[in-house]
């Protein structure tokens, strides 16, 4: 071998080296960007998430959120009325005499002289009277005017539902709003702002 050629040789070599030591940059590059755009992303569906829950807390209708639903808490049906009484949040809809049928369940307030709401299934349904029989245990009748029901029994709610229904006061939506402040601000200053750390 030559000077020249050993010197063409090196040459290549250090060229090289250089191009592997570059590209490793530019992938953690990539990866920063990443976690910016994700960052951005859960704050946009963050934002979204607010304003869905403020809905049916500004909104004169009893908390029907978008879909047209909402959480109420509710004494269901599957209790014996001589044992203690528990109440769990439901998903209800609001009632439409044209949608229900015998069978289905609707959502009865002041049931007892109580100043809650009962889930009750409907026995009879007398349209042309206004009228509609509801029973809660399945022995017991009562008859009600079909203007006098609200909502429309969906299904007991999840946990989602639970959290909706909480927010949907005053109290619990200030928790909310300042939970998702927090948690978003955390994440920008431990993932984003790492480098202006550094």
């Amino acid at each position: 071998m030559t000077t020249d050629e050993l010197i063409r040789q090196l040459n290549k070599q250090k060229n090289s080296d250089i191009g592997e030591k570059r590209q490793p940059d530019k992938t953690k590059r990539k990866i920063k960007l990443n976690k910016k755009t994700i960052f951005w992303i859960v704050t946009g569906i963050a934002i979204l998430h607010i304003l869905f829950i403020t809905i049916p807390l500004v909104l004169p209708n009893r908390g029907i959120n978008l879909l047209g639903y909402a959480n109420v808490i509710a004494i269901p049906n599957t209790q014996e009325l001589d044992e203690e009484l528990y109440q769990r949040v439901v998903t209800v809809h609001p009632f439409n005499i044209e949608t229900i049928e015998e069978g289905d369940k609707v959502i009865v307030f002041g049931r007892y002289s109580t100043d809650a709401y009962w889930v009750e299934t409907v026995v009879e349904i007398r349209e042309e009277l206004g009228e509609i029989d509801t029973s809660f245990d399945g022995f017991i009748r009562y008859t009600m005017q079909i203007e006098d029901l609200d909502f429309e029994f969906v299904r007991e709610s999840s946990f989602i539902g639970v959290i909706y229904y909480t927010s949907s006061n005053l109290r619990g939506y200030l928790v909310m709003l300042s939970t998702h402040v927090l948690i978003l601000g955390l994440t920008h200053y431990f993932f984003i702002n790492e480098k202006k750390k550094k």
